[in-house]
């Protein structure tokens, strides 16, 4: 059972952000010459590095607001680690297969699926 604070707007919020970010990485992964795998574990780090420079830089004296924002990089990196991970082995947790080259929309599908069927 999720928190109380966890409706089903704040939900499909989350899945927007994540498939916002999905969207765009999509964009930059169609002007590189690297494997969607290298493409996501190079993204990953990148962005985490990226939001961290941008904290300490903008926001020096608010840690907790930092924590958040650098909890929500943590999440959407992970979901990209995860991505290569899966196409490293060739399936996702359910034994679906996921393809180098066509897993980033393959999440983005599922992502919209999810949205459409989600309910708390």
């Amino acid at each position: 059972m999720p928190p109380s604070g966890f409706s089903q707007k704040a939900i499909n919020g989350l899945l927007d952000f994540v498939r916002a970010n999905y969207e765009t990485i999509a964009e930059q992964y169609s002007g590189t010459d690297l494997s969607e795998q290298e493409f996501l574990e190079k993204t990953s780090g990148e962005l985490e590095k990226q939001v961290s420079g941008v904290l300490a830089e903008r926001f020096p004296n608010s840690e907790r607001l930092n924590g958040g924002i650098q909890g929500l990089t943590t999440f959407v990196a992970e979901c990209y680690r995860d991505l290569a991970q899966e196409i490293s082995t060739g399936q996702d947790k359910y034994q679906r297969p996921v393809i180098d080259g066509k897993a980033i929309q393959k999440e983005l599908n599922q992502i919209g699926d999810y949205l459409g069927k989600f309910k708390l």
